[in-house]
């Protein structure tokens, strides 16, 4: 009896040491931001201007405006945990192919940008990019989708849930970071102590604009029914692609049925009344969108 209690106390210290450390050190195992700049758009040959704007608790943010000529939208873009904005620069070629102006940054910590991220930081910068675009350079709401991949999908669905954008796209997404935890440490009891939620299912259960979800079918971080329930989370109009490849390669190991699955979506969104395109100007230095 002394053996099986001195082996539960054991056990019961190593899992309480355990996700004390990990809560403590929790940032460490979702955010993992790079600073050094890879490459630009001009690798890809994209035109773009740099973007520098601030936040409401005074960071610096650094984004990419990639304009495009009589965009049908402009996308805005929040990418996943790793890297930086120089990581994605295919995903932006590919949007700019289908007629898409394209704003891309870097959450605080991430790239150029200042500050060290954390939930309510990263739906901060969001929410400053949105106002940037809509305010600065002036684009409708109305012609801006918002779109994350993994991570930043979770941004994406709390930043739609707030504002009105043409619609909203979610690739490899999760539900939650207690969801998460529960995944991939199932043995400690994560889930309840985790300050950084990332609730994307509740922000979905508000939504209004329209949902376009993508997942992995060999995804080897998210699980699979974690798309289902995100899809039946949204209550309006909805479209689900399941793709072949993983976490970070099924747009390039299924690239024209990603490409398809976004040009029907992208239609779906365009009304008759809507059908004018726009054209790019410049005014004082920054681009802006106006009527054809």
């Amino acid at each position: 009896m002394k053996i099986l209690l001195r082996l539960f106390l054991i056990l019961a210290l190593v899992i309480g040491g355990s996700v004390a450390y990990m809560v403590t050190n929790e940032a460490d195992y979702i955010f993992f931001p790079e600073k050094d700049i890879a490459q630009t758009p001009r690798n890809a040959g994209l035109s773009f201007t740099e973007q520098t704007f601030e936040t409401k608790d005074g960071i610096k943010l650094h984004g990419w405006f990639m304009p495009q000529p009589r965009a049908r939208f402009t996308l805005l873009h929040l990418h996943g945990n790793a890297g930086n904005i120089s990581d994605r620069i295919e995903q932006y070629r590919r949007w700019h192919d289908m007629g898409l102006a394209v704003f891309a940054f870097d959450y605080r910590g991430y790239g150029m940008s200042q500050g060290v991220p954390d939930e309510v930081g990263l739906q901060e910068d969001a929410r400053t990019a949105w106002v940037f675009l809509t305010e600065t350079l002036h684009i409708p709401a109305q012609r801006i989708i918002i779109a994350g991949r993994s991570l930043g999908g979770s941004v994406a669905a709390h930043l739609a849930s707030e504002v009105n954008p043409a619609g909203l796209v979610l690739e490899a997404s999760f539900t939650s970071i207690p969801d998460m935890s529960a995944d991939q440490y199932p043995w400690l009891p994560l889930r309840w102590f985790i300050k950084n939620r990332f609730d994307t299912e509740l922000a979905l259960a508000k939504l209004k604009a329209p949902l376009l979800l993508i997942s992995a079918r060999e995804d080897e971080i998210i699980p699979g029914w974690m798309a289902e329930r995100l899809f039946a989370a949204a209550p309006g109009e909805k479209l689900r692609g399941k793709l072949p490849g993983g976490h970070n390669d099924f747009d390039s190991v299924s690239p024209r049925s990603y490409l398809k699955l976004w040009e029907i979506w992208l239609d779906s969104l365009i009304q008759p009344e809507e059908e004018v395109p726009l054209k790019w100007v410049h005014d004082k230095g920054q681009p802006r969108q106006v009527w054809a």
